[in-house]
């Protein structure tokens, strides 16, 4: 993952649109404090935060796997 973000960052590799926005939304979500479930209720308070981050997670899983098969067609193209 940290090999598609620097080449991400170095303009080698694009991320999907719907990745970039996800990412950006779901920390926003995280950091900003107002929440659909306030964060000062013990527990379920964090559940909404835990679940915007178990989604972004997921999604970085499939952009990563995306990323792979890209490095692969750029070996194979060597």
């Amino acid at each position: 993952m940290w090999q598609m973000l620097r080449d991400v960052l170095s303009g080698r590799y694009r991320m999907s649109l719907l990745t970039t926005a996800i990412m950006i939304v779901s920390v926003a979500y995280i950091i900003y404090p107002i929440d659909l479930i306030p964060d000062f209720i013990p527990v379920i308070g964090w559940t909404d935060d835990a679940l915007v981050f178990y989604l972004l997670l997921r999604r970085l899983v499939k952009e990563t796997q995306r990323y792979m098969r890209f490095k692969a067609m750029e070996r194979k193209g060597n």
